[in-house]
């Protein structure tokens, strides 16, 4: 019974001893990374990142499993992802092939046996990362050289001993301002700053990232920002200035962010950066521009204007040799200040090639110098009558002036239908002899042919009267009211224009519709002006209109004779609204024969237009306004 109990004990103490070691023995193989490959400290994509081999890097490894690799350097063991490491040696170089003895380090802490048994006593245990003499024994184990006895151990936890060659350092020097990490990662912490153009010492890592050494340590940066090689001695900067609008760039590209921008002559600090661009200094800033751009040098210094002397003007004496225009500017389309007659004497003195300055009194004029001859003027050739016009201002006078002005002085003036001789026309005025004397007489009321001296007979009808009273209010009713507006411009055609009026009724009588059409036949009027006043059921309408009828045999004539007595009625009554112009067929302007229009002078009914139609003093502008439509009708027709 002991002895069984001895034996159990035994086998389970082997179990234990053997737990110790993994039952599959691993072999090393050579490889090649295919990439830049990640090196991590566990098989997982978490793992923290120990460095990352550039493509192309020969490496010694042993299979883990299907994704990952391990990988031994610096007399560690690491991991790698499988598919980016190519085998590179026709079969694995196995342990138990080593026939010499060679240096190893333990990838594990490795138990050291008597024998090549996993059952056989353990002598010591050497730590992980212990470097040990070992030569091959068969395909697990190796025979381990330990204070000149041979022991043995497991194949797979001891890896060759890697000579790592030291980086090769090189001198370099920064081309921008650089930071430097305390890994190969951008969010890595940033340990310090080196300044642009600051001389390193440096070795390639991998294929983005550089070693840079600072005495006995040494930080990482990205390659980009290191130049190898000498630093350039120091720029020669020079002094100049802007000889355009200067641009200034962060990079040596037309086509970058333009940073800021230094005005024509701009005094700057630069130095040649190549044959294209230069190195601009602004403080402890610099930037790029095209060299071009840059003129060595002091600006230019523009010498004073040289001071000329205004030429003196000569004026000379001379004479219009035509009738002479004198305008207020070098153009022809500008207005006509003043026109002096041919032959008249002179002062000028040239303005340009085209354009000589006239003087009378204190005040010069301009006119074209082909106009003017120099010298005395000839005797004038008696003037020759170039036509004649005749005064058209029917019941009116022409106002006769002193020049061709309208607010020259008056020198008399001329009846309508006065036959009279003229001398040609400038500025809307034709020149006429008056009183042995020149003058002038607008255009505008003058005409090439003779006009009718027949005065128009005006009929003018005051709306109802006797027991048609009209519209009223307040006991004012609209027959009294039209009655007395209507003998008011009886009284202002007579007056002031001498036209022959008549009226369809003088007094408080009543008259049919009928009756005034035939009363204004009967009078042998030329045309016929019907006043009345308004009203409505709203004290909110209120205003003037006039009226005519389409439906006349002279409605084109009526709505002329219409609208001249609206607007000259609202001219006088500029309070009141304006209603405008409208058709209507009423009876007295549609059967008339004569050209007819019916005034509408206010509403009785509203509160504002009744105070002017009780107002003696209103009627008679009222008066006025209609008179002086009828007038200007009349001059138009007449």
């Amino acid at each position: 019974m002991k002895m069984k109990l001895l034996k159990v004990a035994l086998i389970l103490s082997l179990l234990m001893f053997g737990a110790q070691i993994p039952s599959i023995e691993a072999s090393t193989l050579d490889g090649e990374t295919t990439i830049n490959l990640n090196v991590r400290s566990t098989p997982n994509v978490y793992g923290k990142l120990i460095t990352t081999l550039p493509k192309g890097t020969k490496v010694k490894y042993g299979t883990y499993n299907k994704s990952w690799h391990k990988l031994y350097m610096n007399n560690r063991t690491y991991y790698v992802s499988a598919p980016y490491i190519k085998r590179i040696s026709a079969s694995p170089t196995m342990l138990s092939t080593q026939s010499t003895e060679s240096t190893g380090v333990t990838t594990e802490n490795l138990n050291i046996r008597v024998s090549s048994h996993r059952d056989a006593r353990i002598i010591t245990t050497l730590k992980k990362g212990t470097e040990v003499r070992h030569t091959e024994h068969n395909r697990s184990w190796s025979k381990v050289f330990l204070n000149g006895k041979t022991y043995y151990a497991a194949s797979a936890y001891i890896a060759p001993k890697l000579t790592v060659s030291a980086p090769k350092k090189q001198v370099g020097y920064t081309n921008r301002n650089i930071q430097l990490f305390n890994g190969t990662l951008q969010s890595s912490s940033v340990v310090k700053t080196i300044p642009v153009n600051q001389a390193i010492t440096f070795s390639i890592h991998n294929s983005s990232w550089s070693v840079v050494y600072e005495g006995t340590k040494s930080y990482f940066t990205p390659t980009r920002g290191i130049t190898a090689g000498t630093l350039k001695p120091a720029t020669t900067k020079e002094t100049g200035y802007a000889n355009r609008e200067l641009k200034l760039f962060g990079a040596r590209n037309q086509a970058s962010a333009v940073l800021k921008v230094l005005p024509l002559n701009a005094v700057i600090e630069s130095s040649k950066y190549n044959s294209s661009w230069s190195t601009v200094y602004i403080g402890n800033e610099t930037f790029f521009t095209a060299t071009a751009w840059i003129t060595p040098g002091a600006v230019p210094v523009e010498p004073p204007p040289t001071m000329t002397p205004e030429p003196v003007e000569t004026k000379s004496q001379g004479y219009a040799n035509r009738d002479l225009n004198l305008f207020g500017k070098t153009h022809q389309s500008s207005s006509v200040l003043l026109v002096l007659p041919r032959y008249t004497a002179v002062t000028y003195s040239p303005y340009n090639s085209s354009w000589s300055k006239v003087y009378i009194g204190t005040k010069t004029y301009f006119t074209p110098t082909s106009w003017l001859t120099l010298g005395k003027a000839p005797t004038a050739p008696a003037a020759v009558p170039l036509g004649k016009v005749y005064v058209n201002t029917p019941g009116d006078v022409l106002n006769v002036r002193s020049s061709a002005s309208a607010s020259s002085t008056i020198l008399g003036r001329l009846s309508h239908g006065t036959e009279i001789e003229h001398y040609g026309s400038a500025n809307g005025f034709y020149k006429v002899k008056f009183n042995n004397r020149d003058g002038f007489i607008s255009t505008v009321f003058a005409s090439t042919v003779k006009p009718s001296t027949e005065t128009a007979v005006i009929v003018l009808d005051a709306g109802h009267g006797g027991t048609d009273p009209g519209a009223g209010r307040s006991s004012l009713y609209e027959k009294t009211v039209v009655l007395d507006v209507t003998k008011r411009v009886e009284a202002y055609l007579r007056s002031k224009y001498g036209y022959e009026v008549r009226l369809t009724r003088s007094t408080d009588v009543y008259l049919t519709l009928g009756q005034r059409v035939q009363a204004a036949k009967n009078l042998r009027g030329d045309l016929f002006v019907s006043l009345h006043t308004n009203a409505a059921g709203s004290t909110a309408a209120q205003g003037i209109e006039t009226f005519y009828s389409t439906s006349s045999a002279h409605s084109a004539k009526s709505r002329v004779l219409a609208t001249n007595i609206q607007s000259n009625l609202l001219g006088k009554m500029s309070g009141m609204r304006n209603r405008g112009v409208k058709t209507a067929n009423y009876y007295v302007i549609t059967y008339n024969t004569m050209p007819s229009a019916l005034v509408e002078l206010g509403f009785i009914s509203s509160p504002s237009d009744i105070v002017h139609l009780r107002s003696t003093t209103s009627r008679q502008r009222m008066a006025e306004g209609v008179a002086e439509g009828i007038a200007q009708y009349v001059r138009a027709y007449h």
